[in-house]
């Protein structure tokens, strides 16, 4: 039994990984031609003319995009399980010994595509270069079952694993479908009793020099007074390595952030205004305050969508316990009771 060995050392994630960052336009051909020349008897029929296209005509960038995409897709579902091939109006473009890949399968796989990525959804060399992939793993997958690879207890628990999350995701589209349309009445309820998630408290936006004692704070406030740069002082003079490289860059924050001996300093101080020496449990501080926000109410309009969200997910909520209280459950181990 070579073949187990061979799939391992041949299509190992790392190892595949490794040469695609090396050769990208190898992916998903060469790297996997070893089992594919292996395969004598697999029969592929291509119905369309899509063999005149090949990778040489995709970007590099398309061809990086679409190897790592493939790739994770591949490691997703190389454990794929062969169906009965359902009814599918889409036309057929390949053959795979018998079982068919549609114009619709190369949409499904160029749905998951960034959107940056969109004006080449109908490039028909960006197309053909997933077909030329569906049809490699659809061999592949065949051929693990040929070597009794999906007879592995691990292998069956993780096809049981990947069949059950596209139910749930399938069942969760459905009901997403089905269930009672958000009206704008129950949005605008929503927000009127949420006020409270869509307010924003005052900020301000302030920067820091961190000292080890009062002595060195007041020596850099000295500096500041006479016209010293307060962010190349930070750079050199600051204990804070997370912000120093940014002079001391605190960017907006509201209160309750920072230790409230800090906050009360830089709430209080006016815009430019430079503190007296600030202690707190870190050190010795001097403060710049930059800017200020009053506190506000986010519009409805600005959060319509999020609110929409949050009254689908908690309809969906409300179906996933009603399907759990249709069902015999019996939880065996007390301790998880």
């Amino acid at each position: 039994m070579v073949y187990p060995e061979r799939l391992r050392s041949k299509c190992g994630h790392s190892a595949l990984f490794g040469m695609y960052l090396e050769s990208p336009n190898l992916i998903p051909y060469a790297l996997i031609g070893h089992i594919w020349s292996s395969s004598a008897n697999t029969e592929i029929c291509v119905i369309r003319p899509w063999r005149h296209y090949w990778i040489r005509g995709v970007s590099m960038r398309i061809s990086i995009m679409l190897g790592l995409l493939l790739f994770l897709s591949a490691c997703q579902q190389q454990d794929e399980v062969t169906l009965a091939d359902p009814i599918n109006p889409s036309p057929v473009v390949a053959t795979v010994n018998g079982i068919t890949i549609h114009e619709s399968d190369i949409d499904l796989e160029l749905a998951l595509l960034p959107d940056e990525m969109n004006r080449y959804r109908n490039d028909v060399h960006t197309r053909a270069h997933i077909m030329r992939s569906l049809i490699r793993r659809h061999a592949i997958s065949q051929k693990a079952r040929e070597m009794g690879l999906d007879l592995d207890p691990a292998t069956r628990q993780r096809i049981e694993n990947a069949s059950r999350q596209i139910l749930i995701e399938a069942a969760r589209q459905w009901q997403l479908a089905h269930m009672e349309k958000i009206q704008e009445s129950d949005v605008t309820a929503y927000y009127k009793q949420h006020l409270a998630e869509f307010a924003v408290p005052e900020q301000v936006h302030a920067r820091h020099i961190l000292v080890a004692s009062e002595e060195q704070a007041l020596a850099i406030i000295k500096k500041l007074r006479n016209k010293g740069d307060f962010a190349a002082l930070a750079a050199s003079e600051s204990l804070d390595d997370s912000n120093k490289s940014r002079g001391g860059d605190l960017n907006w924050f509201q209160r309750g952030v920072m230790v409230k001996a800090f906050d009360d300093v830089a709430f209080e101080l006016k815009e430019n205004g430079i503190s007296q020496p600030v202690k707190t449990r870190f050190g010795w501080h001097v403060i710049e305050q930059l800017g200020r926000r009053s506190a506000m109410q986010k519009p409805l309009d600005e959060v319509r969508h999020e609110i929409i969200s949050i009254l689908e997910k908690n309809q969906l909520d409300r179906w996933y316990e009603s399907v759990e209280k249709e069902s015999r459950i019996k939880v065996l181990d007390p301790a998880y009771k």
